[in-house]
C-alpha cells in the first residue's frame, strides 16, 4: 500500500490534493512521506506565486489605467472641448516621425484639425493634431513631421517662439528673442497664442541652443520632443 501511494504520487500528483491525503500518506514511510509533503508544499507555493504575479499585473493594469484617466481629468481644456481616447492602431515604419493611425473616426465625432495628446513619463503631452479623417479611423499628424508648427514658449513665459517638425527625432524652435537665455532641459510648452492647443502643454525640451546668426534678428533651438513614437499606446483626442 505504501508503495502503491508513492508511484501515485510520482504519476498524479492531484491524487494527495483531496480530503484522503492524510489516510494515503499514513501509509508511507517517514521518510519518503517527507519528500511527497515537501513536494506538495512546493507545488503548492509555485501556485500561490502564479496567483500572486496575476494579481500584480493585475495591480499595474489599474495603476495604469488610474494615471492615464487622472492625466484626463486633470488636463484643463477649453471650455466646449471634451476627451475623447482612442488606441494606436498602425504606424508607417518609412515614416516613423510623421504619422500614426488611430481607431476613432467621424462615428465618433472626431473633427478635423483637433488637438491630439499622449500621456508619457507623468504629464499629458503635445502629439499632434488629426489630419485626415475617416468612419472608422483617423491620422494624426505628429509635431515632428516637416509639415507641423506649434505656438510656443520657454517655461519661463517669457520666450516665446514656434517649434517645427524636421521629419527627425527633433525639432526646431525658430524666432526666439535674440537677447533670450536658452538652456538645454529647459521646458518648451504650447503658448496662450496657439489657435489649436490649450497652453501649458509640453511639446518637449531644449537639446541645445543654436549660435546666433549675426543675419538674423532671431535665435533658434534644437528641442527633443516629450514623447517616443514608439511608446505611445492610446491618445487623447479634443473635440
Amino acid at each position: 500500500r505504501g508503495l502503491r501511494a508513492c508511484v501515485a504520487h510520482v504519476f498524479e500528483p492531484m491524487t494527495f490534493a483531496g480530503a484522503e491525503a492524510t489516510e494515503r500518506l499514513a501509509l508511507v514511510p517517514s521518510r519518503a512521506r517527507e519528500l511527497i509533503v515537501a513536494d506538495i508544499e512546493n507545488r503548492s507555493l509555485k501556485e500561490e506565486i502564479v496567483r500572486v504575479e496575476l494579481v500584480k499585473a493585475e495591480m499595474e493594469a489599474l495603476r495604469a489605467e488610474n494615471a492615464r484617466l487622472a492625466a484626463g481629468l486633470g488636463l484643463k481644456t477649453v471650455e466646449g472641448r471634451s476627451v475623447l481616447w482612442g488606441r494606436v492602431m498602425e504606424r508607417d515604419p518609412a515614416r516613423w516621425y510623421h504619422g500614426l493611425m488611430v481607431d476613432v473616426g467621424t462615428r465618433e465625432g472626431v473633427p478635423l484639425n483637433a488637438a491630439v495628446l499622449a500621456h508619457a513619463g507623468g504629464k499629458v503631452v503635445v502629439l499632434g493634431r488629426i489630419a485626415v479623417v475617416s468612419e472608422r479611423t483617423s491620422k494624426v499628424l505628429l509635431v515632428t513631421d516637416e509639415f507641423s508648427s506649434v505656438a510656443a514658449c520657454l517655461s519661463s513665459g517669457t520666450v516665446e517662439g514656434l517649434v517645427q517638425g524636421q521629419g527627425t527625432e527633433r525639432m526646431r524652435m525658430n524666432y526666439l528673442h535674440s537677447e533670450a537665455t536658452v538652456t538645454p532641459g529647459d521646458e518648451v510648452l504650447t503658448s496662450a497664442t496657439s489657435a489649436t492647443f490649450p497652453p501649458g502643454l509640453l511639446i518637449g525640451r531644449v537639446a541645445k541652443g543654436y549660435a546666433r546668426d549675426p543675419f538674423l534678428t532671431f535665435q533658434s533651438a534644437e528641442v527633443r520632443p516629450g514623447f517616443d513614437p514608439a511608446s505611445v499606446k492610446e491618445v487623447m483626442i479634443l473635440k
